[in-house]
């Protein structure tokens, strides 16, 4: 499968049944119920010759030179050109091997017409090899411009990814080592144990996300990323966290779920009003569900709703880049709750 995919080997496939149609066609007077003189077949050995011969000057010269490079005026030009230039060589080796007395003597139809006069069947066939020639080098070179063309998206996107993780990581870890440095300040013990689950954290991230990950990985990542959070939460916020259908073993990107549940502990802790974050994910046959709630807190008069941080919008490029049209994102910023609302949905 592999030599027919190759396009090497297309183009030697595609090459090789042109000739040999070329091949049968010539060879067609066999069945002819007449002996043919040996100038007939010394004709067709001819023609075989110019034919191939303007089929490589047009895929090989006229089209990769002229056409390929906006010439198109002088490859125009140059291919009608081209094309009488073959019948005419064609013509004058007739006439050189006086093909057309050899041919009266047999056929007496032959002689009917001008030696002078051209073949109409020579006539169609040059042009329809020029074009279905044409045609054919037209063609690949579209096929490897629009394989090039996919070979860069899909580099590009590969990039992109890895550049948008790489973003994504480091913002993580630079809010949760603030909020460490601010524990430890408070409770040394309870921050040597924030620095254990950051370690174990770090591990997975290491080495669980340079490819898809599991729903149970991300769940347990999440686990101990809440169990991190609770270590400087106050009795002031009711935490809720709900898991259902881990066992359903889809793999997934990783690191989608954490910028969401991140921001809702930035924007969702008040130290002086009792506040709520909500996490829910659930995971089913056909995909996995994650709903985000929080309260919105008002600080210096303004409510601290959508952030605009690049942990979110690096998600969502991600979401359209691995997911497109797989996935449903709806995000309410003030509901009649006064909560900051996520839903995300993933078809799997």
């Amino acid at each position: 499968m592999r030599f027919l995919t190759s396009s090497r080997y297309r183009n030697i496939i595609v090459n090789l049944l042109l000739l040999l149609a070329i091949v049968i066609y010539l060879l067609q007077p066999i069945n002819w119920q007449v002996e043919l003189p040996a100038i007939f077949w010394i004709r067709q050995g001819c023609l075989l010759v110019i034919w191939v011969g303007l089929f490589y000057l047009i895929t090989k010269i006229l089209i990769p030179g002229l056409l390929f490079k906006n010439k198109q005026p002088a490859f125009f030009g140059l291919f009608i050109a081209s094309i009488i230039l073959t019948v005419l060589i064609g013509k004058v080796m007739e006439l050189a091997l006086h093909y057309q007395e050899a041919m009266s003597a047999v056929i007496p139809f032959f002689g009917k017409h001008s030696k002078y006069s051209i073949d109409s069947f020579m006539v169609f066939t040059t042009i329809f090899i020029s074009v279905v020639g044409a045609s054919i080098e037209i063609v690949k070179k579209w096929n490897r411009d629009n394989e090039l063309r996919l070979q860069l998206e899909q580099e590009k996107t590969a990039s992109e990814l890895s550049f948008l993780k790489a973003q994504i990581n480091p913002h993580f870890f630079f809010n949760t080592l603030n909020n460490i440095y601010a524990l430890n300040r408070i409770n040394s013990e309870k921050a040597g144990d924030a620095i254990y689950t950051l370690s174990h954290m770090m591990r997975y991230i290491l080495y669980d996300t340079h490819k898809d990950t599991t729903i149970k990985k991300e769940v347990q990542f999440i686990e101990d990323y809440i169990k991190l959070m609770q270590l400087r939460l106050t009795d002031k916020v009711e935490l809720v966290f709900i898991k259902s259908g881990i066992g359903f073993d889809h793999h997934i990107a990783p690191m989608f779920f954490l910028p969401y549940i991140e921001n809702a502990f930035k924007h969702g802790i008040s130290p002086s009003h009792p506040t709520r974050i909500s996490i829910q994910i659930c995971s089913d046959e056909y995909g996995v569900t994650m709903e985000v709630r929080n309260t919105l807190v008002e600080q210096e008069g303004q409510l601290l709703e959508e952030s605009s941080g690049i942990g979110l919008r690096n998600t969502k490029r991600r979401l359209d880049l691995i997911y497109p049209g797989r996935y449903e994102l709806k995000i309410d910023t003030h509901t009649p709750e006064n909560e900051y609302v996520v839903l995300l949905k993933l078809k799997l």
